[in-house]
């Protein structure tokens, strides 16, 4: 009887406590956290409803010989490239890939206008095979009202023969 009147207290005790709410069944499935959304892996292109920025290449490619691959970027719909932006593209890639420049900015390229922006990128493969770099772009689309500021990855594979 002791046991059983302690029990009913103490009972009483943590509902009280804990405002007349029942504990919190722990058996219970709790809600996931959200996940962070995974970004995919950088491809060639990225096309967005104000702009589409490419990466090609004309290859294949000879080891040793210089070659050229093209960053084009287009706005889309009232969008216009900002010619003013401070444009910034890094490159990376394997050993084998030299640059000449791992580096360039607005006055690196072959065209600029309100219509579009394009480099070409010079490099020299060490060796054959397929080699991936990438090419980081900072850069900004505009409209009469509103300037949109981006920095996108590219990926592109070499081939290299």
């Amino acid at each position: 009887m002791v046991m059983t009147m302690r029990s009913t207290w103490l009972a009483l005790v943590l509902l009280i406590g804990c405002g007349g709410e029942e504990a919190a069944n722990t058996t219970e499935p709790q809600p996931e956290a959200e996940a962070a959304p995974v970004e995919a892996e950088p491809g060639p292109r990225v096309v967005d409803p104000t702009y589409e920025l490419v990466a090609t290449a004309s290859g294949p490619y000879s080891s040793g010989e210089q070659g050229t691959f093209e960053i084009r970027l287009v706005p889309r719909g009232e969008h216009h490239v900002n010619v003013d932006f401070p444009f910034a593209i890094a490159l990376a890639g394997p050993e084998p890939v030299r640059f000449a420049e791992t580096s360039l900015d607005r006055e690196d390229a072959t065209e600029l206008t309100e219509q579009r922006a394009r480099f070409a990128i010079p490099f020299t493969p060490g060796a054959a095979g397929e080699h991936r770099v990438t090419a980081t772009v900072d850069f900004a689309v505009c409209t009469p009202s509103t300037c949109l500021p981006e920095q996108r990855t590219l990926a592109l594979v070499l081939p290299v023969q």
